[in-house]
């Protein structure tokens, strides 16, 4: 018997995927939103033993006002989910921000209009957190009360991507806030905000350029694009999407959880310990990567990331780094065979 049904948006994407997954291997049924019904047909064939339990709703442009209010019928759990995450947008507000901000007040408008819904859990983002624009103070440690002070201006004009990302992640999850405090719905809210989420993808793709843009970045080491050096990426910390999906399941079941923001950051890294992950688990990735002496490397992060809410809350006890790259990297291994890439 179920748990209750909970509708998962942006289904088919790489944490929306887990997330389901992670609802159904803890009893729930879900009901996935996507753009059209073969998305939805072709996800739940990759994942038959779960086709009881699954049904979807078609949302295709969750910026359009009452764009979720048949998705939310009959459904207990929100995890609200779908974003735009992608470096190169042709309009900052259009491309990133609107979609962003308007999908998330489309959704918590929309559970008014469904008295069964007790919890909904928003996904936000590191992002939400820090300022990436300025380097932070020596010693700083970043807690789940720290705010990203971006502008919607400041996003809209910028001309570098990430600050529009970062401001729509930001300025999204306050809007989640804002209706929790002016609205006071029937529901208890609570918030993930996970950093760069690795680990293995298992929503379904066509080809490697459907990759979730995280792990393109293993892709890149396993071609030989970073041959020469690997570049970091993003903030010097990463998390499993595993982990991420668990969250999602332990914050709507714990009451501790209600109107709380977890941080979901795993392991803090240098790009050369993942060169040497790889080269000591992968031994014929050898030639496609740089050579590195990790006992030469500074592995000190810049900055501390506080996430002991997580773990005594939410119970998350964080897949280690070397186990997250190992199980990420076999499955891109394994759909470069199937896709005839290597």
């Amino acid at each position: 018997m179920s748990k209750g049904l909970v509708l998962v948006t942006g289904l088919t994407g790489f944490v929306a995927t887990s997330t389901a997954l992670a609802f159904f291997e803890a009893g729930y049924s879900v009901r996935g939103t996507v753009r059209s019904a073969d998305k939805a047909d072709v996800w739940i064939l990759v994942f038959p033993q779960y086709k009881d339990r699954f049904e979807f709703a078609i949302v295709e442009d969750m910026t359009k006002p009452n764009a979720f209010d048949e998705a939310v019928n009959g459904v207990d759990i929100i995890a609200h989910i779908a974003s735009p995450t992608h470096w190169n947008p042709k309009d900052n507000e259009q491309d990133i921000l609107l979609p962003a901000i308007n999908g998330t007040k489309n959704i918590v408008n929309a559970t008014k209009l469904e008295p069964k819904i007790k919890r909904v859990v928003f996904t936000s983002s590191f992002a939400a957190v820090v300022d990436a624009r300025n380097p932070p103070p020596a010693g700083k440690v970043y807690t789940p009360n720290d705010w990203n002070p971006i502008t919607y201006e400041e996003g809209k004009a910028s001309a570098e991507p990430r600050w529009a990302y970062q401001a729509s992640k930001a300025l999204a999850e306050k809007t989640f806030w804002d209706f929790q405090k002016t609205e006071k719905p029937s529901w208890s809210g609570s918030v993930i905000a996970p950093i760069a989420t690795y680990g293995p993808p298992q929503q379904p793709v066509k080809d490697l350029k459907g990759i979730n843009m995280s792990n393109q970045y293993f892709l890149a080491m396993a071609n030989s694009t970073f041959k020469q050096g690997v570049p970091a990426i993003g903030f010097p910390y990463c998390v499993d999407v595993r982990d991420v999906a668990l969250a999602h399941v332990k914050a709507v079941e714990l009451d501790v959880a209600k109107g709380q923001r977890y941080l979901l950051v795993g392991s803090p890294y240098k790009p050369e310990q993942l060169v040497d992950i790889l080269v000591r688990n992968f031994p014929m990735l050898k030639d496609k990567l740089p050579e590195v002496d990790i006992s030469t490397v500074d592995i000190t992060p810049p900055f501390g990331i506080d996430t002991s809410k997580t773990t005594s809350e939410l119970g998350i006890q964080f897949i280690p780094l070397e186990k997250s790259v190992v199980d990420t990297v076999s499955k891109l291994l394994e759909l470069a065979v199937q896709f005839g890439a290597i």
